[in-house]
């Protein structure tokens, strides 16, 4: 084997080396991506604001109209703190910067019953300003932990019981 031949093979195998580390340290750096932004969005959840919101919006009764919504400063407030996060947190979803399966892991109980209690508002919103824009990404994430989420955990059985024998 002659000298430019080795020198060809050495290229070659520089050349490949280089594109499997780049490939490697690509997939680290979305993972470490995904594990900032989840971070992120625990933090956000975490806050004082999106407990006492979420406790407001869990009261609120099945079916309330937007009227009933609109008629507490407080209710209003929290669904408009509440809708305001879950539609950050759906669009970081959608865009793949938080994965689903985090969300559906930590809250996705949450967002489905939030969903369900500000819906009513949302559309009636949606109606008097004629643009389908309000809480868009909130509805969508809803939706896709419908769809997606099942997770082991749900109404019956928590997280206590469904990964009891968790090992780290």
């Amino acid at each position: 084997m002659d000298l430019s031949t080795v020198a060809n093979v050495a290229t070659a195998l520089t050349v490949i080396t280089g594109v499997g580390f780049g490939l490697v340290e690509a997939q680290r750096s979305r993972r470490a991506r995904q594990e900032r932004a989840a971070y992120a969005a625990v933090q956000a959840l975490l806050s004082q604001a999106w407990m006492k919101s979420m406790i407001v919006v869990h009261s609120i009764p099945d079916g309330s109209s937007a009227s009933a919504i609109e008629a507490s400063a407080d209710v209003l407030n929290a669904a408009h703190s509440v809708g305001v996060i879950l539609e950050g947190l759906g669009y970081s979803v959608y865009a793949r910067i938080v994965p689903l399966r985090v969300v559906a892991d930590l809250v996705g109980g949450t967002v489905r019953l939030a969903w369900r209690k500000l819906e009513p508002y949302v559309e009636e919103e949606r109606w008097r300003s004629g643009s389908q824009k309000t809480f868009e990404w909130f509805q969508w994430l809803a939706i896709q932990l419908e769809r997606h989420s099942p997770g082991k955990t749900n109404l019956q059985v928590g997280a206590q019981k469904a990964y009891r024998d968790w090992k780290p």
